[in-house]
């Protein structure tokens, strides 16, 4: 038997989707619409991602959705550019490790989202690569933007640690939105982390310059940990954030992003995360904690 299984299957009403096993971790994306990666969990565990339960395993709306699940979004945020519907079905192709999810130009963007999954033999883990290809016929400036919408009660965890103290400029940024109080008590400083716990409340978003290219959501007794690429000599959006952190009371977004780039007609940007779980991990309460997650990938 293969290290990896590629199948195609139903899935909570949406009748075309592809299950991705290897043994650790389960994964389902749908083509019906999107691209979205609707199902991630151990094997025999529990779906880490939030799903809108008026609209999953639907197709008919016209309007842009929650649904739930993973999604690729490119930033900064707009009305009505970053809101374009996923409501058409991806072409795809299964491929030996998973497969490749391409949807359909955006009428208003001319930007094509393609995610590609292939899972990490005998390990808990998947790659996710995230592309935005400018179809247009002039160039834009964006950054791709990879965002894992969580179920509620959990604790995101970004890392935001200090570097040399004998430095004299700023080495670290952590940014608010307007809807976010940084005196929240769902906001816990601790040391070399911030963490984010999900409870009922008004909005919060925060983003930071998460210059160790790791972030996590950890939910009774799971961790889901997300890995990339920091790159410290490009821009990043919304004044220097890699990780951002956005919740409201039925959800937790996790979310990291990719530098901006003036794509040119043609040209396509790529971000990729790779998706660790782990169970039997205590809720992180401290900085010690926080920090166990990160030994957790060496």
């Amino acid at each position: 038997m293969s290290a990896i299984q590629v199948e195609e299957i139903t899935y909570r009403g949406w009748e075309h989707c592809i299950q991705v096993s290897n043994g650790h971790l389960e994964l389902v994306a749908t083509t019906d619409v999107g691209p979205r990666v609707v199902d991630l969990r151990p094997v025999d565990g529990e779906n880490i991602f939030f799903h809108d339960r008026n609209v999953v395993g639907t197709t008919e709306s016209t309007e842009w959705e929650v649904y739930g699940g993973h999604r690729l979004w490119h930033s900064p945020e707009a009305h009505p550019r970053t809101y374009q519907p996923d409501n058409d079905p991806v072409e795809y192709e299964i491929t030996d490790r998973g497969c490749r999810l391409v949807q359909p130009v955006e009428e208003e963007t001319n930007i094509r989202k393609t995610i590609e999954i292939e899972m990490i033999p005998y390990e808990p883990v998947v790659e996710v690569t995230h592309e935005l290809t400018n179809e247009g016929l002039w160039s834009v400036e964006l950054a791709p933007w990879a965002i894992s919408v969580c179920k509620p009660e959990g604790t995101a965890v970004v890392p935001f640690p200090d570097g040399d103290p004998s430095e004299l400029l700023p080495d670290r940024s952590l940014v608010f939105w307007p809807s976010t109080d940084p005196s929240d008590d769902r906001l816990l400083y601790v040391d070399d982390h911030v963490l984010v716990d999900h409870d009922e409340g008004q909005e919060l978003k925060i983003g930071a310059n998460v210059f160790d290219g790791w972030t996590a959501y950890v939910l009774d007794g799971t961790a889901f940990v997300k890995t990339f690429e920091y790159d410290s000599t490009a821009t990043y959006p919304d004044r220097g954030a890699s990780v951002e952190v956005f919740m409201i009371d039925p959800l937790l977004e996790l979310e990291t992003l990719g530098p901006l780039v003036e794509l040119d007609p043609g040209e396509t940007t790529t971000h990729t995360e790779r998706w660790h779980l782990f169970e039997d991990v205590d809720q992180p309460d401290d900085g010690e904690a926080a920090a166990a997650l990160a030994s957790d990938l060496d």
